[in-house]
Order: C-alpha cells, then sequence, then structure tokens
C-alpha cells in the first residue's frame, strides 16, 4: 500500500507507538492523547505547517497534570528527542506524503485524522491552514475577518472565499447570516 492511499490515521497510530515502551500493551488515555499529538506535531513540521514545539507545552502540560505518571509510559521523557524521532520516522518511511493534517484526536477510543491533500504551488500553506482551521471549527466570522485582514479583499469577497473554503470541506454555511462591521 503507498503512503498516498494508506490512511492518514494509522500512520499517525504507527508514528506515536514509536514513542511507547510497550505499544501493543495497554496505556493510559493521557499517554496516548500525548503521543498521538507529537506525532501530528512531527508530521506538521516535515510537510512546513510546524510551529515552535514549545507552543504546544501548554497542551502536553495540561494532559500531564492529570496523570503525571503517564511518562513512565514513553520511552523517553526528552520531547524535543522524541518530537525529532517522529520527524526523521515520517521522512524515512514516508517521506513523500504531504498531506496536511486538519483535525487529529482520539474521540471514542479511536484515531480520528481529517487532512487536506497537499499544498497547490503558490499557496501559503500556513495561511491556508489557519483559514480552513477557522472555518472547520466554525468562526465564520473570524475565518472572514482573518481574509478581510490577511488578503485586504472586500466583505463581499471574504464571504465568497470562506463560502468556498465551507463547500470545499463538506460542510454547510450556517442560515445565520453575519453582520457587516
Amino acid at each position: 500500500m503507498t503512503t498516498s492511499t494508506r490512511k492518514l490515521s494509522d500512520i499517525l497510530k504507527e508514528m506515536s507507538e514509536q514513542l511507547l515502551r510497550n505499544p501493543d500493551g495497554p496505556h493510559s488515555s493521557e499517554a496516548a492523547h500525548v503521543a498521538l499529538m507529537f506525532a501530528n506535531m512531527a508530521w506538521d513540521e516535515t510537510v512546513g505547517l510546524g510551529c515552535p514545539w514549545e507552543d504546544y507545552r501548554p497542551t502536553w502540560e495540561s494532559i500531564e497534570a492529570e496523570n503525571p505518571n503517564m511518562w513512565s509510559e514513553f520511552k523517553s521523557t526528552d520531547v524535543n528527542a522524541m518530537l525529532d524521532s517522529l520527524a526523521a520516522y515520517k521522512r524515512k518511511y514516508f517521506p513523500d506524503d504531504q498531506r496536511r493534517i486538519l483535525v487529529c484526536g482520539i474521540p471514542e477510543g479511536k484515531i480520528h485524522v481529517e487532512w487536506l491533500e497537499p499544498v497547490a504551488p503558490g499557496v501559503d500553506s500556513k495561511w491556508e491552514m489557519r483559514l480552513y482551521g477557522l472555518v472547520r471549527a466554525g468562526h465564520l466570522d473570524k475565518a472572514m475577518d482573518f481574509v478581510q485582514e490577511t488578503r485586504g479583499l472586500s466583505f463581499d469577497d471574504s464571504a465568497m472565499e470562506v463560502a468556498k473554503t465551507v463547500a470545499k470541506l463538506g460542510l454547510k454555511w450556517p442560515k445565520k447570516k453575519r453582520r457587516r462591521k
């Protein structure tokens, strides 16, 4: 199976298991979530979407607060080394897979990943991912403001851009209309 046809949830599960002492054994929800988050972060890094890993520290620390013993389930407690190893793993085994992760988590105990095709030539991937993220989260007013501020578009043109993004993601435009500023 090529990486382009392989489920991204399976790949991220495989990557996250690289961090665990006993990948096939039982592990806490906290360890599973942090390992998956690290796999997602490393993936983003390799497709050009990474942000400083320290920006995620509050997230993994809040998970750690629920279960400080989760680190005993990992092979290491050196977060930077773990992230580096995951990025290297992705580059080695999935070098041509440039899909971009939009949503990643473990709802109801099963890994769920929503992704976008690789970035098209000439497209600012970080900008596009920010827009898609706002739309996916249902923050359409913020998405329109973002488009207006970053692209200098009119209200109507920004609404059309956001509507296109809503359609690309297979979502429905809400009935409530936004008021002009």
